[in-house]
């Protein structure tokens, strides 16, 4: 080969070169260009999407922090009911008890004083019949 055409040929290949690494630059600049726009437009999405679902989850929580108080309303009237009832349960307990061991008492002196009336006669009864001849 002659030295012109290695000249030429090396001149060419620099060019060339060159050229490619011009398109290089832009289409790296082209892609990073979109990979920013793609990069943001799906970091806009993310955090629409984050947003909804923060939404719905306080959406959620409020309506379970409002079942939840709902029902502990209920929880503390029924709860108001119930020692209502044990109240009167009591109180009607004690009105039938108070006259039923009030007359278990009378019942008791007056079994007491008659197990003394049947001691005294059967200690009687012993004395007549020890003193008669047998």
């Amino acid at each position: 080969m002659d030295q012109e055409l290695k000249a030429y040929l090396d001149a060419m290949e620099s060019r060339l070169n060159k050229h490619i690494d011009g398109r290089i630059d832009t289409l790296s600049k082209h892609i990073d260009g979109h990979l920013d726009t793609l990069s943001k437009y799906i970091d806009g999405r993310i955090d629409a999407l984050s947003k909804y679902i923060e939404g719905r989850i306080n959406a959620l929580r409020e309506g379970f922090d409002g079942r939840i108080d709902t029902q502990n309303g209920r929880i503390d009237a029924l709860s108001e009911r119930i020692e209502q009832v044990e109240t009167r349960l009591l109180t009607e307990f004690h009105k039938w008890a108070s006259p039923v061991e009030m007359r278990q008492r009378t019942h008791a002196a007056a079994i007491r004083a008659m197990d003394a009336e049947v001691e005294a006669l059967s200690d009687r009864v012993t004395k007549l019949e020890g003193e008669r001849p047998a």
